[in-house]
């Protein structure tokens, strides 16, 4: 489907709100920005993909619909299953798909986990340490662990 202003470019379903009435378009994401620059709520306002039943209530949290479309913010878990449909929408219309195509995490390897679990164990020992020299008032020691656990949390970076 192409944009119904330009007739170039893939077109995404929007909703405008005119006069109390919700007008739906199929503009490409630039005819939409040039023709209705101001923004109306958030992006999970304006997708089609979020226009659903504005009543329907998820039964865990008691969310409705139409909150989400205001906030663009959901309440628990349970609202994906209550929403999943207008979710799936929403998502195909901000991604373009559902399945994920971009970058994973590389997969750890034993050893760097080693190291991750060595250093956050070091980190927390220097903390505790550190809590209790100041509890104890040691303003010496506890400046030697300050700059311990900075020097710590700058090698640290290099692992993560």
């Amino acid at each position: 489907m192409l944009c119904e202003n330009c007739g170039k470019r893939p077109a995404q379903k929007f909703i405008k709100n005119i006069d109390g009435r919700e007008l739906v378009l199929e503009l490409c994401p630039e005819c939409f920005r040039a023709l209705y620059p101001e923004k109306e709520g958030g992006a999970f306002a304006s997708l089609v993909g979020a226009v659903g039943r504005e009543d329907a209530v998820c039964p865990v949290c008691g969310t409705t619909f139409g909150e989400f479309r205001r906030t663009g913010l959901l309440g628990c878990a349970g609202c994906y299953r209550a929403f999943r449909e207008e979710l799936l929408s929403t998502v195909r219309g901000v991604q373009g798909k559902l399945r994920h195509t971009g970058k994973r995490p590389e997969t750890q390897t034993e050893e760097r986990y080693d190291r991750m679990r060595a250093y956050i164990t070091r980190r927390e020992t220097l903390r505790g340490r550190l809590e209790e020299a100041m509890r104890g008032h040691d303003y010496a020691a506890a400046r030697r662990l300050q700059r311990e656990l900075r020097e710590l949390t700058a090698d640290g970076e290099e692992i993560e």
